[in-house]
């Protein structure tokens, strides 16, 4: 919006600087983004918010600018003498398009240039200056915030108008000659003879415009659905001053008055007559509405404390009227908002507009308390778990990946997942997004498929929900070694404090897994999961080249039985005596156990790990260390003799010898 002084200053008298007037204006929610000269005048550059139409005018610049300084704004009104002779003109007016519209006729105009100090002003807004006729329009509804449109009344044939919307495609011409097809739901204004006049709000028809040779003149000042304004203007890719002030709601309170104004000007300067009475059609009485505002509750929400004379004195600077009153012991205005305030609709409307006026500088400055909150807000999610487990996957050379989840039938089909027990959408917008995914690890072969010619080492994870459950689940896939995997996952359990989880052969037959080398993932409380190799069978239908290892773990449940409880123990002072004791053992025999077996031999072992497999061969490093003194190799074979024993006697494992 631009803004000459010399033209505000007409409507209110203020002598701030110009500089300090430009700051005031954006402290109150105005943003003048430059002050320019032009012919010994300055120009505000001013940015209004889409939610103020009243001011793309000047009377509404000249508003805020007397509830900055304190000063009566004085907005131009006119009165118009009575109608002399009658031509008459139907209407047929939609007021669901058309809310309120406002019209009359002048006879016997002249069509000459608009007076000097309207081509002035025109031209420092960025207009052209045309004739006085279309100047007045353009000036009236820079000046007051309404747009009005001008018609040639001897072109209008027969005198019938009809308010409606464009059924689409529609050929119109408009007053500059270009030619336009009309988008569906356009808002315009045909005559009988079903030719369309104007495009409401945009652009007036060439077939009714104003020329040298008009005599009569149709003015209408319409208000008019923003929403469709705004459609056909992005439709059309068109857009005009009056239908940026259309599109965020014109004042319907003020179309008369903005009638008379156009009216007394063209009187002035055009000559002429009133020949018709003011056609004013609406449904409703566009008058002030009250709304109440509670004192205790605007300072609560400003947190400050402010004096109720003040805010009837600010409230009454933006033209509000407003009644102080006491009630319960409370102090309430009510407050009547004009018509132009159209986007004042509650109490907190009115707290936002005392307090840029009041000015978010005075108030006091002050630190926020900063307090330690002591309980969990309501839905409170805890990502620290998630995140932990994120970093020991990334610490082991993981990433991890977001994919969609809906996938399709073939990849449910390839792992050999039940369609039954899957939920389809009932309209999918590709084969590809059908199901809303049973399992993770479809996603994740199509990623690991995806990196596969690209990466020599692919390991990737992800967490997300499955359905019908809705269960938060962790999954991974790696072209590692099956026991590389394991330790990974035993490393989570032990960083979360899990006791005990034991890995035992996946006795279920699917065709997901490799059905020799699986294991379950268990607790003394839970199953946890799965890990193993894919069946070479589905690689080959995924297009995989290779051996890739997959785990799936129930997240939620390993949430529930995580206790990451840490224990610090003082360095050994002792040296600990480290051997490799290679087995022997029988087809069929779980290395774990044996494993379990070494441990609680004695109290001494502090860790037992698989180092080697070869054939029926397995090799354990075990570490012996006493807290409180230097062991003996007597000391440590008595334990080994235990060992050894101990595993023939219940694994038929002997000593590789």
């Amino acid at each position: 919006m631009l803004v000459p002084l010399s033209w505000l200053k007409e409507y209110i008298e203020t002598d701030l600087p110009v500089k300090k007037l430009a700051d005031r204006l954006t402290e109150v929610g105005f943003s003048v983004e430059v002050i320019k000269k032009v012919e010994n005048d300055e120009i505000l550059e001013i940015e209004v918010t889409p939610n103020r139409p009243d001011c793309l005018s000047i009377s509404g610049i000249a508003r805020e600018v007397g509830a900055i300084t304190g000063n009566k704004v004085k907005i131009p009104k006119a009165e118009i003498p009575k109608a002399k002779g009658k031509l008459e003109i139907e209407i047929v007016n939609d007021f669901k398009l058309c809310p309120r519209y406002t019209a009359l006729i002048i006879d016997g105009i002249q069509i000459k240039p608009s007076p000097p100090f309207i081509q002035k002003r025109l031209k420092k807004i960025g207009l052209r200056p045309i004739n006085n006729l279309v100047d007045i329009t353009n000036y009236v509804m820079f000046e007051t915030g309404n747009p009005l449109h001008a018609f040639d009344y001897d072109k209008i044939t027969p005198k019938k108008l009809l308010t409606q919307k464009s059924k689409g495609g529609e050929k119109f011409e408009s007053v500059d000659g270009i030619s336009y097809v009309l988008p569906k739901d356009a808002i315009i204004i045909k005559d009988s003879e079903d030719r369309v006049i104007d495009l409401c709000g945009l652009k007036g028809g060439s077939n009714t415009g104003i020329s040298e040779q008009t005599n009569t003149l149709f003015l209408h000042a319409p208000v008019y659905n923003p929403v469709l304004i705004r459609r056909a203007s992005q439709a059309l890719s068109l857009r005009s001053d009056a239908s940026a002030i259309f599109e965020r709601g014109a004042n319907p309170g003020g179309t008369l008055n903005t009638l008379k104004r156009a009216a007394s000007l063209i009187l002035k300067y055009a000559g002429g007559e009133i020949t018709s009475e003011i056609i004013d059609l609406k449904k409703e009485k566009f008058e002030p509405w009250t709304i109440k505002l509670r004192h205790p509750r605007l300072e609560k929400i400003l947190g400050i404390k402010i004096n109720p004379t003040k805010v009837k004195e600010i409230l009454e600077s933006l033209g509000m009227e407003s009644k102080l009153k006491t009630q319960n012991s409370e102090i309430i205005y009510d407050i009547d908002i004009p018509t132009h305030r159209g986007d004042l609709k509650m109490e907190e409307d009115l707290i936002e507009e005392v307090a840029r006026i009041y000015g978010y500088n005075n108030f006091p400055k002050s630190l926020p308390l900063g307090e330690t909150p002591v309980e969990k807000i309501p839905f409170f999610k805890d990502f620290s778990l998630e995140e932990k487990i994120k970093q020991i996957l990334a610490g082991s050379g993981y990433s991890e990946i977001y994919t969609y989840s809906l996938i399709s039938k073939r990849a449910l089909e390839n792992i050999g997942l039940d369609l039954e027990k899957a939920l389809r959408v009932s309209n999918p917008v590709s084969g590809e997004y059908e199901y809303l995914r049973p399992s993770l690890i479809p996603n994740l072969l199509s990623a690991f498929l995806l990196n596969q010619p690209n990466f020599s080492e692919i390991k990737l994870f992800e967490f997300g929900k499955i359905y019908p459950e809705e269960k938060l689940m962790l999954s991974g896939i790696a072209n590692s070694d099956y026991y590389h995997v394991k330790g990974i996952l035993e490393l989570i359990f032990q960083e979360l404090g899990i006791e005990n989880p034991t890995f035992k052969p996946y006795v279920k037959r699917d065709i997901l897994y490799h059905p020799a080398k699986t294991a379950v993932i268990e607790t003394s409380r839970a199953l946890l999961g799965t890990v193993g190799e894919v069946n070479p069978a589905v690689l080959t239908k995924a297009g995989i080249k290779g051996k890739v290892v997959i785990f799936n773990l129930d997240f939620e449940l390993i949430s529930k039985l995580t206790r990451v409880v840490k224990k610090f123990f003082p360095i050994p002072e002792f040296p600990p005596i480290i051997e490799d004791l290679a087995f022997v053992i029988p087809p069929k025999t779980f290395v774990g156990d044996l494993i379990q077996l070494i441990k609680v031999s004695s109290s001494i072992i502090q860790s037992v790990e698989l180092l080697d497999v070869h054939e029926n061969t397995r090799t354990f490093r075990i570490i012996y260390q006493h807290p409180d003194k230097t062991l003996t190799d007597k000391e440590v074979g008595k334990i080994r003799k235990k060992i050894i024993e101990s595993a023939e006697k219940k694994f038929g494992a002997r000593i590789k010898g």
